[in-house]
């Protein structure tokens, strides 16, 4: 099932189904750990069982054999999974839910990455027998080992528990894990031995206790290939010096591998595997393990700057539009005069570029014109995978383009409102685009591919005084995250909100997703998704106007507000951007105040990876402006800003790439005129193909003319 194409059919609710498209990225973050359903490196999807009551569930192929709580296993995707279940002695099977429905002892799972999106994916359930009585039957464990049962019902390595017939004899069987002894029972079973019989004729609590064999440690040996350093936690790891290490019998160590300059990290090898910079070892045996680093890719690189107009040396205003889609194709919207009837006529100009043939002829767009001012370019601007570019102005109105058919006329959504502005805007891969409106409520409306808009849907909570800053972030499994700052009743400070969108049941409740009593502050927030549905908010709070995060983890929800403090102090407005991969791994910038410096507009950046967190946000340049940060599938980051241009009076374009968990790149020029640059934006698709775009005057220190410039990333 396609959960975008069935929800972009119903025009109350945002279609959620693809990549951020909208982004260019195909972005979206979890907690400091991944969902337990996360699929793992090696490319196979994980499909999770839950087993309530008495009974066990297995698959053929190999993967799954779950008599309690949760179990999961990895396969191949597109593999049909034949789950099975069998009713402990004295229960039934009462049937699936989830991936599986109906009653039959039997159901076939089909790993297709777009429908396993829940957690669990698959829950068996069991009931006694007709006219029969249960007692409920709860296990402790301390230390490292396993306790099964028989009938089955428990296999656990940790505290749990299970339901019984009456009278049910159960057999309990403690193994410990390597380096562990079983020290004994407690509760309804007593002593040593490691089996205890236990008469369920009420309800009944064991526990089993498991003990670190005296003096029993295992060595932790790592290799390097390549230049980069790993480390464990706890110490004992830090090699290039110390690569092999003795930990206690069942010691959990964490190896986090980081590059050198120029270095990033390539796979895990031994007995760690993936591509993930971190890994996670028992210690029940000797273990080796090897982190292999190679030579950052230069990546793509900007081509020689061309010239988009030439309309009889009327300026280019500052404002501008580019979209980028997933073939490397682009189109530019600008605003400009041609002089015709006169020069104070501004229109409203495209052009499109074609991978395989370059820049086409610019085009006027009709009945986009203003007498003086300099507001018809704004908005959002989308170009899907068909060739077929839309224009959503802040208010709303509407056109689409062909290159066959050149721009249709102006169409709106239904009941606009004059309070109310489009703030955030996503499409899918079929070119679907969802919307956010916000000013006084957050509202959500959908246009489909080559269709109409639909109607609106309320997003944040009935009868607020001011939602305002609503952005929106899609994922491929088809949920979604959107954040706003929303009034407080009874005093003059803003909160940040929340809700998230289900393709099974729509938006939401609105949440909030910080408790502190300081204002949430009118900068725009960023939120950024995953491919499982996990994802950040960032936004500016507080007298000091500090950058605070929140991480949503699917299955769990916000994990709680951080401030990082000292990285923004005094600025209005720091910019925010989020961009993120389909793993989780995500990469935020934002401008910061710099102590002593008058302008305070230093560049500051960090890095978020799903296992470890974010890592310390560092000064990429000492100021900014014009800045776009764009991030492809593979954890590429680009960086398009203007820098510190106190020497020469003359203000440059550069850009900056980031190798996910490497460090910036230096910095290296994209244009090459005299006059400074006064606007840009910088748009990349998931696959790293760009085009950057701005204003420079012809003359170095001088406003004679803007002209309109591009460079292409490929």
């Amino acid at each position: 099932m396609n959960h975008g194409y069935q929800f972009w059919r119903k025009p109350l609710k945002l279609l959620m189904a693809a990549s951020l498209a909208a982004l260019l990225a195909a972005c979206g973050g979890s907690s400091d750990s991944p969902p337990a359903n996360s699929p793992p490196a090696s490319g196979n999807l994980t499909l999770s069982v839950e087993v309530v009551g008495a009974g066990s569930v297995v698959s053929q192929p190999d993967g799954i054999n779950c008599s309690s709580a949760i179990c999961t296993g990895a396969f191949a995707p597109n593999t049909a999974v034949t789950l099975t279940a069998t009713p402990a002695a004295g229960q039934s099977f009462a049937g699936w839910s989830g991936a599986c429905a109906g009653a039959a002892n039997t159901c076939v799972v089909t790993m297709d990455p777009v429908r396993i999106a829940a957690f669990p994916d698959v829950t068996a359930r069991f009931v006694p027998n007709a006219g029969q009585s249960t007692y409920s039957f709860s296990l402790t464990i301390a230390g490292a080992g396993t306790v099964v049962s028989n009938p089955a019902g428990i296999n656990c390595t940790s505290n749990c528990g299970a339901v019984f017939a009456a009278n049910t004899a159960v057999t309990l069987t403690a193994t410990p894990a390597a380096g562990q002894s079983f020290a004994g029972w407690s509760g309804a079973c007593t002593g040593s031995a490691s089996s205890c019989t236990v008469n369920v004729d009420q309800a009944r609590t064991v526990g089993a206790s498991f003990q670190a064999i005296t003096g029993t440690n295992f060595a932790l040996n790592v290799a390097v290939s390549g230049n980069g350093s790993v480390t464990s936690n706890p110490a004992g790891i830090s090699c290039g010096s110390t690569c092999s290490a003795n930990f206690a019998a069942g010691t959990g160590v964490t190896l986090t591998a980081t590059p050198a300059a120029g270095q990033v990290f390539s796979s895990w090898g031994g007995a760690c595997a993936g591509a993930q910079p971190t890994c996670a070892l028992q210690l029940t045996q000797v273990r080796a393990a090897q982190a292999v680093f190679t030579t950052a890719p230069t990546g793509p690189a900007f081509q020689t700057p061309q010239l988009l107009e030439s309309s009889n040396d009327f300026n280019v205003t500052n404002n501008q539009l580019l979209a980028v889609n997933r073939s490397g194709d682009a189109i530019a919207l600008w605003e400009q005069s041609d002089g015709v009837p006169n020069g104070s006529t501004l229109k409203v100009f495209s052009r499109r570029y074609q991978a395989a043939t370059g820049w086409q002829a610019p085009v006027a767009v009709p009945g986009a014109t203003i007498f003086f001012g300099n507001d018809l370019v704004g908005g959002k601007l989308f170009l899907d995978d068909a060739g077929v570019a839309t224009w959503i102005r802040p208010d709303l109105q509407t056109r689409r383009n062909t290159a066959a058919a050149g721009w249709s006329a102006a169409f709106s959504p239904p009941n606009l409102r004059a309070s109310q502005d489009l703030t955030s805007a996503v499409m899918d891969a079929n070119g679907n685009i969802g919307v956010l409106r916000s000013g006084s409520d957050v509202e959500n409306n959908a246009l489909a591919a080559g269709g109409q808009w639909g109607t609106w849907t309320r997003v944040d909570t009935a009868g607020s005084a001011v939602s305002e800053r609503a952005k929106v972030a899609l994922s491929s499994n088809g949920t979604a995250l959107a954040v706003w700052r929303e009034s407080n009743p009874g005093d003059n400070n803003y909160s940040m909100k929340a809700a998230r969108y289900n393709p099974a049941t729509g938006w939401g409740a609105p949440e909030s997703i910080e408790t502190l009593f300081t204002n949430v502050t009118s900068a725009s927030p960023a939120v950024a998704i995953d491919a499982q549905g996990n994802g950040i908010a960032m936004w500016q709070q507080g007298s000091q106007n500090t950058v605070h995060y929140n991480i949503y983890r699917a299955g769990s929800g916000w994990q709680g507000a951080v401030e990082l403090t000292g990285y923004n102090q005094g600025l209005g407005s720091a910019g925010i951007e989020l961009l993120m991969t389909p793993d989780g791994r995500a990469v935020a910038a934002w401008s910061s105040s710099t102590p002593g410096e008058v302008r305070s507009t230093a560049l500051i950046s960090m890095q978020y990876s799903p296992s470890t967190g974010w890592t310390v946000p560092v000064v990429v340049d000492t100021y900014n402006i014009n800045r776009t940060l764009q991030m492809d599938n593979s954890g590429q980051a680009v960086l398009v800003y203007s820098p510190d241009f106190s020497t020469t009076l003359v203000i440059d374009l550069v850009s900056r790439r980031l190798n996910f968990g490497g460090q910036w790149s230096a910095a290296s020029l994209v244009e090459t005129g005299v006059g400074s640059v006064n606007n840009a934006t910088f748009a990349m698709n998931a696959t790293g193909q760009g085009v950057a775009l701005w204003n420079q005057n012809d003359v170095a220190a001088r406003d004679s003319r803007q002209s309109l410039l591009s460079a292409v990333l490929r």
